[in-house]
């Protein structure tokens, strides 16, 4: 690798959380440091030898500590440089794989770096003492093996739990915006149960174990002739030392992990009370790569689809009528047709051809959409849905989906029916009110004619393959079809006899201007029909 690697792009200084994280690692080994060399102090035994050779080390402790800290930096450093080449770049989304890995496998690496010193450490005063003296006895195992690996691991265990803390606050947010933390492979994490065993061997066994050397380094001294006052003066407060440090690490190391999970199910809690109100862009930040930022990627993974199920819906209910939508979701999409009563309703918008000949294309869309949004709002509140849009006119359907009874003892055909002469009637009302408006914007009036017939349809899924369409098909649809046609020549509104006495039976009042009776293409016998009063004008 180039010189040129190793060498910040725009010359500036390492971000604050680097800075904050050698501070972590350099405290957290000198308490150890400290720990270490009161626990050699009192557990080392009183023979001639262990004196001699603990007397005989004291002047490499720091040559020790001059050679080995600044290598593990170094190599920390080296390690972290990809990360900080990032950040000095401006943190340019999205970040490579090797920065994503070893920001995950950062706050191991950083304690087993400094943990590895420690671990050096052993053979280094074990040959020194094999230099200096010709031997090493087993004795002296509690100052060169057994305090050096138990207080490495207290400054390890410092040190995951505080640069996790820093890395979870300052850095992961940054590289892992999205969240996914856990889908980034080749990584050095600790899961939950690593973190609790982590934990549980830093704050029990270890101070347990110390306890046991120092009862065991006073029996020895005991046996040596060590005057009992001093031996239990000593004991006292190596005793009491090793209390105070484990209580106060203790109680920082277990606000931190307490944190670390406490805080992201709450915030997990409250992001599922928001989704399960409705609010689905709630969303939880996902700082960790364990089982609880799978559980925190999982609330965000749900809340999103159903944030796109109600922008799927919301698509889909404009493209298909939110009554047919709901059947079409509840399962029911295989193709075929049940034959079902219904009341169908033709609706034709007149004169529109000439219209778009004389105002053009523009003019012309934007009045069907004028005709269209003032015809389908009324007719949802009327309990029909828009079948399809037939260029300039419009196939409803009244009582498809209704229940079996229309209320008070009148039968859902006979309230479709009502509701579909309702229907009729208000969307002439409101073609009124909105021709007002268009002419006095200096727009042609509007006119319809509407015809509305009830009897037995084909409901269901028609089409190929890979094509469906929820529709109604039969004799029904066609006799409402070419009763539309009639109704240009009788009038706005015109109803077959057989909606009139349904429309009838559930109490509507309907005023006719005349009764006729109609011959129908492909039909042989003639249909009865009823022009309602007042829509004469309406067919101008």
């Amino acid at each position: 690798m180039r010189l040129t690697h190793f060498v910040p792009r725009r010359g500036s200084l390492p971000p604050a959380w680097f800075w904050l994280v050698m501070v972590i690692c350099v405290a957290a080994n000198r308490v150890a440091s400290y720990s270490a060399a009161a626990s050699i102090a009192v557990m080392s035994n009183v023979s001639e030898f262990a004196e001699a050779v603990r007397a005989d080390g004291l002047p490499y402790v720091v040559p020790w500590q001059l050679a080995i800290y600044p290598l593990v930096t170094f190599s920390l450093v080296l390690y972290v440089w990809p990360i900080l080449r990032w950040f000095d770049g401006g943190c340019v989304s999205p970040p490579p794989p090797l920065v994503r890995r070893r920001t995950l496998s950062s706050p191991v690496v950083f304690a087993a770096g400094g943990f590895a010193g420690w671990v050096l450490s052993v053979p280094y005063w074990i040959g020194l003492t094999v230099a200096h003296f010709g031997k090493w006895t087993p004795e002296l195992a509690s100052q060169h093996v057994l305090s050096p690996l138990v207080n490495g691991y207290l400054a390890a265990t410092i040190s995951y739990f505080l640069v996790d803390r820093v890395f979870r606050s300052a850095v992961y947010p940054k590289v892992f915006p999205d969240g996914r933390l856990a889908e980034t492979s080749g990584t050095l994490t600790l899961g939950m149960s690593g973190r609790f065993v982590a934990l549980l061997l830093a704050l029990s066994f270890i101070p347990m174990f110390v306890m046991l050397g120092l009862v065991r380094a006073a029996e020895v001294r005991w046996e040596r002739g060590l005057d009992a006052r001093s031996l239990l003066a000593e004991l006292g407060a190596a005793s009491e030392a090793t209390f105070a440090l484990y209580v106060l690490v203790g109680a920082v190391l277990a606000l931190i992990v307490t944190r670390t999970i406490t805080r992201p199910l709450v915030e997990t809690a409250a992001a599922l009370r928001r989704i399960q109100g409705g609010d689905f862009d709630a969303r939880v930040v996902v700082d960790s790569a364990d089982e609880v930022g799978l559980l925190e990627d999982g609330v965000n993974d749900m809340a999103a689809a159903l944030r796109d199920r109600e922008r799927i819906l919301a698509t889909f209910g404009r493209v298909v009528e939110p009554a047919v939508r709901d059947v079409l979701l509840g399962g029911h999409m295989e193709r075929g047709g049940r034959l079902r009563h219904a009341t169908i309703l033709f609706c034709d918008l007149r004169g529109f051809t000439s219209l778009s000949e004389r105002r053009g294309a523009e003019e012309a869309v934007e009045t069907l959409n004028e005709f269209f949004t003032v015809t389908t709002g009324w007719v949802r509140e009327c309990g029909g849905f828009v079948d399809k849009f037939i260029g300039d006119a419009l196939l409803v359907v009244f009582g498809l989906f209704g229940s079996d009874s229309g209320g008070a003892g009148v039968s859902a055909q006979s309230a479709g029916a009502a509701a579909a002469v309702r229907c009729a009637s208000g969307i002439v009302e409101r073609l009124e009110a909105l021709s007002r408006r268009r002419v006095a914007a200096g727009k042609d009036p509007l006119a319809v004619t509407i015809a509305v017939h009830s009897g037995e349809v084909v409901a269901g899924v028609i089409g190929s393959a890979d094509r469906h369409e929820y529709t109604v098909v039969g004799d029904t649809v066609n006799v409402a079809s070419r009763l539309q046609q009639i109704a240009k020549d009788h009038g706005g509104i015109v109803i077959s006899a057989a909606t009139f006495e349904l429309a009838r039976t559930a109490g509507a009042e309907m005023a006719v201007a005349r009764m006729d009776s109609v011959s129908l293409r492909g039909r042989s016998e003639p249909v009865t029909v009823h022009v309602l009063c007042g829509q004469a004008a309406q067919s101008a």
